[in-house]
């Protein structure tokens, strides 16, 4: 029933979704939550490395796991707890993500559920600087004692959910997404789809690809390259293209791959509360301090490198 949901969130062993190395849950009935799991997974055979600044951000190393279930025992436990109830989770794309890619790394089909994104609520329902967990957490009074621990982090979701269904006056999670115009996720083993708002801008053009006839010795040849901030001297989109156009990769958010970050001028508008750096500058210098090989750079140092 629509009233009996289940939060989740994962941590992964490294920037491969598909490398659950823990997961949480928390179970709602009701306004209350009546129940919790917490359990460390094995990650599949394909993605079990632990790259360091995973483990910088929520402590779990490789020898954690050496017992703990592996892939295929954790999802029967996961969905022995849940029991057919609908997911909740804050950025579900990645959560669900991290479960869709475990089980096709391992072979097995994708289970059949439903699910709903707290982070799509949130931003219908708050005028934030920032959507991020913490922050929305902090806005809405919600205990998160240790941020990137799975069990506390599906806490907040779960809280963050509650919240929004009294602000809304909603009677259940169902009435809260109809009222927010917002649809349910769902997966089979076939196909999947998001848990979005149905008035949600269109999604962003594809990045373009890198040019296979660029020079080979160019400065951004074969670099995975994201740029943060406003850039003066083109657009950000042409950015991308100059980038391409030399070779380079563009993306869009800065990951374990990502060799160059491009700070340009920044726009605090769009900075977590107290912050003086965007997120992806501070998930880059996280990066190097865990001994990543990742470039911090300013535009005209990009501009100079798109030219070289």
């Amino acid at each position: 029933m629509s009233d009996a949901w289940v939060a989740i969130d994962f941590e992964t062993a490294n920037g491969h979704r598909g490398s659950p190395c823990a997961v949480g849950l928390t179970a709602v009935e009701g306004s209350r939550i009546t129940n919790r799991m917490y359990t460390l997974i094995r990650p599949p055979a394909a993605h079990r490395h632990f790259d360091p600044y995973n483990t910088l951000i929520h402590g779990i190393r490789a020898a954690d796991v050496k017992n703990a279930p592996s892939w295929g025992e954790a999802l029967q436990q996961i969905l022995k707890f849940t029991e057919g109830k609908t997911l909740v989770a804050h950025n579900a794309a990645f959560d669900l993500g991290v479960l869709r890619d475990a089980c096709t790394a391992e072979g097995s089909d994708w289970p059949t559920l439903r699910y709903a994104c707290s982070l799509v609520v949130a931003r219908k329902t708050w005028r934030l600087i920032s959507y991020a967990l913490p922050e929305v957490a902090e806005h809405v009074a919600a205990p998160l004692s240790d941020h990137h621990q799975a069990g506390a982090d599906a806490d907040a979701a779960a809280h963050i959910m509650l919240a929004a269904i009294r602000h809304h006056e909603a009677s259940n999670l169902d009435q809260l997404l109809s009222e927010l115009d917002i649809v349910h996720g769902t997966m089979t083993p076939n196909k999947w789809s998001g848990s979005h708002s149905k008035g949600q801008r269109k999604p962003s053009a594809p990045l373009p690809g890198a040019n296979p006839d660029a020079d080979p010795n160019g400065a951004l040849y074969g670099k995975t390259v994201c740029i943060t901030g406003t850039l003066s001297r083109m657009t950000r989109a042409e950015g991308h293209s100059a980038l391409a156009h030399v070779g380079g990769i563009p993306v869009a958010q800065v990951s374990g791959k990502t060799n160059v970050l491009v700070v340009a001028t920044p726009d605090p508008r769009r900075f977590a509360i107290g912050s003086e750096k965007s997120s992806k500058q501070k998930s880059a210098e996280k990066m190097l301090e865990a001994g990543k090989d990742i470039e911090i750079i300013g535009e005209a140092d990009f501009i100079e490198r798109l030219n070289s």
